[in-house]
């Protein structure tokens, strides 16, 4: 299967800006951290833009597992709860 360019352009800026979040984390520089998230951010919904759904659900899921690391929360990228909303209605 032949990746598209878009796939491949995003997938290298993904890679890189996984690496820095992660460095970023561990210093505690707040701006640096909002930039490098900021970051992930905008390839998130350019993954989504360009149909690159599993790649998207991959940038969502190096955001989420980044904020074990640091106290920064993107509002469109929270960790998944254990319990559905319909779970939640029927335990009421």
């Amino acid at each position: 299967m032949t990746q598209s360019a878009a796939f491949r352009h995003l997938l290298n800026h993904y890679r890189s800006h996984k690496l820095n979040l992660l460095l970023k984390a561990t210093t505690g520089d707040s701006i640096k951290i909002a930039l490098a998230l900021g970051a992930l951010d905008c390839l998130y919904w350019q993954a989504l833009g360009n149909g690159l759904t599993n790649l998207a659900k991959g940038i969502n899921r190096t955001i989420v597992y980044s904020y074990r690391y640091h106290s920064m929360r993107l509002p469109c990228h929270s960790p998944v709860s254990q319990t559905s909303d319909n779970q939640n209605k029927e335990a009421a």
